[in-house]
């Protein structure tokens, strides 16, 4: 993309540069929803990394029981403390994702209008910066020979707006970088730092399994952010038991992200 002379003869920025400055806003604008403390959001997760937080990791230990059932062994007082955490991280996921598809803005960097950010990024024929996409979702998007996007339908929107309403915005900044991003002003407690890699699991999860056709096998672990999270083998006991939690949140996200796509 060679940079233009304007009429001054000053250079103007390439719409490569301009590009990655609207990605940017996005971000910008999410992490002022995100992070608002009067907002729905925010305190939705100082449930889990607050001064009072329950350490949620305590759900991988649980030796013999059975993952479909909460309780396991009748009789373990621990079990209720079990069953006690899994609902405060079904909480957690479902209010967090229904806050988020309630953003839909008729106007500004999210709005829905054909000047908005948003449109810019799903339309075709955009050059994303280098090292923005994951592979796997590199694997479900059509490029030209110039690395811009290209056969952009409704699934590429679908992703390209997940992929920063969720991905960027959400897990591989707050989550993964939380202090350096402003979800929390100090370091993390160990219990904290545990509890957002439960999270970030688990919303990862829900990433892999919309960015697809429905009852299509869900995309693999991204390895570019696998040492962040948890491998889906250690969760798979969490992972059944959200069966219920995963299942409503796909439906919002598909019904969200249709209704956005079809207003731009």
């Amino acid at each position: 993309d060679k940079r233009k002379k304007d009429k001054k003869g000053g250079i103007r920025p390439s719409s490569v540069f301009l590009f990655g400055i609207i990605l940017k806003e996005i971000v910008a604008a999410l992490h002022r929803i995100y992070l608002n403390p009067s907002g729905n959001m925010y305190p939705v997760m100082q449930d889990i990394i607050g001064p009072g937080a329950q350490d949620l990791s305590q759900l991988f230990y649980r030796p013999g029981a059975n993952p479909d059932d909460i309780r396991g062994r009748k009789g373990d007082p621990g079990d209720d403390n079990r069953g006690n955490m899994m609902q405060i991280l079904q909480y957690v996921i479902e209010n967090l994702i229904y806050h988020m598809t309630e953003i839909m803005p008729k106007t500004g960097v999210l709005g829905t209008h054909k000047k908005a950010a948003v449109f810019e990024m799903i339309k075709n024929g955009k050059r994303f910066p280098d090292g923005y996409f994951w592979q796997i979702e590199l694997d479900r998007l059509s490029f030209d020979g110039n690395g811009r996007t290209s056969n952009v339908g409704n699934l590429e929107a679908f992703i390209l707006l997940i992929g920063i309403f969720l991905s960027r915005s959400f897990i591989t900044t707050l989550l993964m970088k939380p202090v350096d991003y402003g979800l929390s002003t100090d370091p993390l407690s160990d219990t904290a730092e545990r509890n957002i890699k439960i999270l970030s699991t688990c919303l990862l999860f829900l990433v892999r399994r919309v960015s697809v056709r429905r009852e299509s096998p869900m995309l693999p672990m991204p390895g570019e952010v696998a040492r962040y999270v948890y491998a889906d083998e250690e969760m798979r006991a969490i992972h059944l038991r959200l069966r219920k939690t995963y299942e409503y949140c796909e439906n919002l996200l598909r019904e969200w992200g249709a209704e956005y796509i079809k207003r731009l």
